[in-house]
C-alpha cells in the first residue's frame, strides 16, 4: 500500500466534507457568495391521508398539504451598513402528488375520483427588501399584501392545519342535495367555496411598506398590481400572566370592481401561561349600489346573485371562535389542542352567494418534535351547509372529514 497516496486521498476526501457540510446542514447554516451576501435555504414537506363521508359517498385520500403545502425557499440577504439590511426571496410551491383540494366524492351511483397531480412548479414569493432598523420595512414584488392574515391571529400551536378561514381537507368535495325528487345530486358548491376569512389574497405583486414596532404596535400598508390598496394594523403585548396578539384589516377594492368596495378583517388572540388560549375572528366584504344586485364579477371569484329574499343582496360575512390549550406531554416537543368554529354568510366564492351559510366545526391536536422540526397532527371536521333562498328551498348533507397530516421541515 502506497502511504503517500493513502494519505493524499484522506486529505482529499476530508476536504470534499468540509466543504459539503455547509450545504447538507440544518437551515441554520448560510452560503456565502462573493460580494458577501448570505444565502438561507430553508423548505418544508407535507403529506397527508384522509377520510371523507358527504352522507351518501366515502372515500380515503392521500395527498399533498391543504392550508400548507410542500415548498422550498432561498433567502439572500446582505448588510449595507449597521443600519440596513438588503435582501431577496424566491418561494416555490413544488409539484404535488394527488394534491388537496382536488378530491371528489360520488353520489350513489358514483364513488367519486381520486385527486390528481399537481405537475408544474407555482410561484410562491418572488420579491426584493430593505430594512432600516429604525424606519422599518419596504417591499417589492409577489408577496403577502399588508392586510394578510388579519383574520387569522392565534396562540394555537396547530398551525399544521387550516385557521379561522374554516376550510382544511376535504376542501375540493361538493355537498350532496338531498331535495331532489329521486337520489341525491351533486351541487355545485364546494366545502372550499362555502366557508371562508375573507382574506383578499394571500400572495400577489405588490409595494408594501411595514412600519417598526411602537407600543406594541405595527403599521403595513400596501398598493397592490391592479389599483387595490389596504393597511393592517397589528399588535402584541404581555400583561402579566397573558399574552395577547392582535390584528386588523382593511382592503379597498373598488378599482377592480364595480360591485365590491371594501373588505374588513379583524381578530384577536389570548395565550395565559397556563396554556390555554382563545382566539376570535370576524370579517366582512361590503357590495353597494345597483351592480351589486345583479350578475356581475366580484373580487374572489364567483358572481353576485339577484336578489333571491327581496331584501337586498346580502354582503359577505364571517365569524370564527377557536379555543385550545397549548402542553407538554412528551419530552420532543409541545403538544397542543384545538376546538375551532366557522360560520360563513353569503360565501364570496359561491355562484348564487345570497342568503347562503355555511358551518365548520371541528377538533385539531398535533405534536411538534422540535429537535428535527417535524410535526404530526390529527383534525376531524364536519361541514354543513343551507340555501336560506325563498325561490329554491334545498337541503344538503354534512360531510365528514377526518385527516392524519405531517410535515418535515428543513
Amino acid at each position: 500500500m502506497n502511504i503517500k497516496t493513502t494519505l493524499k486521498s484522506t486529505v482529499a476526501v476530508a476536504a470534499l466534507f468540509a466543504v459539503a457540510a455547509p450545504v447538507a446542514n440544518a437551515a441554520d447554516d448560510t452560503l456565502k457568495s462573493g460580494n458577501k451576501n448570505s444565502l438561507a435555504i430553508s423548505g418544508q414537506v407535507v403529506r397527508a391521508i384522509f377520510h371523507a363521508d358527504n352522507g351518501v359517498s366515502s372515500k380515503t385520500f392521500q395527498g399533498g398539504g391543504n392550508w400548507t403545502s410542500s415548498r422550498v425557499r432561498w433567502v439572500a440577504s446582505g448588510k449595507l451598513n449597521e443600519n440596513v439590511t438588503v435582501g431577496a426571496t424566491i418561494e416555490m410551491n413544488i409539484p404535488l402528488s394527488q394534491a388537496s383540494g382536488t378530491e371528489r366524492l360520488g353520489t350513489q351511483q358514483a364513488d367519486g375520483a381520486a385527486q390528481t397531480d399537481t405537475t408544474a412548479w407555482g410561484i410562491r414569493q418572488e420579491n426584493v427588501w430593505a430594512k432600516h432598523k429604525k424606519l422599518g420595512k419596504l417591499t417589492m414584488g409577489n408577496t403577502s399584501p399588508a392586510a394578510d392574515a388579519t383574520s387569522e391571529v392565534t396562540f394555537s400551536g396547530v398551525g399544521i392545519f387550516a385557521k379561522s378561514d374554516g376550510d382544511s381537507y376535504g376542501s375540493g368535495i361538493f355537498y350532496q342535495n338531498t331535495s331532489t325528487a329521486s337520489a341525491p345530486t351533486t351541487s355545485s358548491v364546494s366545502i372550499g367555496g362555502s366557508v371562508s376569512n375573507l382574506d383578499h389574497v394571500s400572495r400577489t405583486d405588490v409595494i408594501r411598506y411595514d412600519s417598526p414596532k411602537f407600543g406594541g404596535m405595527t403599521l403595513g400598508t400596501s398598493a397592490i398590481s391592479g389599483g387595490i390598496w389596504d393597511v393592517a394594523l397589528r399588535y402584541s403585548a404581555k400583561f402579566g400572566a397573558v399574552k395577547v396578539k392582535a390584528g386588523a384589516g382593511y382592503t379597498n377594492t373598488n378599482q377592480t370592481t364595480a360591485s365590491s368596495n371594501f373588505i374588513a378583517t379583524g381578530s384577536v388572540a389570548i395565550l395565559h401561561d397556563s396554556g390555554l388560549t382563545i382566539a376570535l375572528a370576524g370579517g366582512k366584504q361590503n357590495f353597494s349600489g345597483p351592480s351589486s344586485k345583479s350578475s356581475n364579477g366580484i373580487v374572489g371569484g364567483g358572481a353576485l346573485a339577484v336578489d333571491t329574499n327581496f331584501n337586498g343582496t346580502e354582503d359577505p360575512s364571517f365569524f370564527y371562535v377557536g379555543a385550545g390549550y397549548n402542553t407538554k406531554i412528551f419530552g420532543v416537543g409541545g403538544t397542543n389542542f384545538l376546538f375551532k368554529w366557522n360560520q360563513t354568510q353569503d360565501a364570496v366564492r359561491i355562484a348564487n352567494n345570497d342568503d347562503n351559510e355555511a358551518e365548520s366545526i371541528g377538533v385539531a391536536v398535533q405534536q411538534n418534535f422540535s429537535a428535527i422540526g417535524a410535526s404530526i397532527g390529527v383534525e376531524y371536521m364536519r361541514y354543513s351547509y343551507e340555501s336560506k333562498s325563498n325561490v329554491t328551498n334545498n337541503t344538503f348533507d354534512d360531510v365528514d372529514v377526518i385527516a392524519l397530516m405531517t410535515v418535515f421541515a428543513f
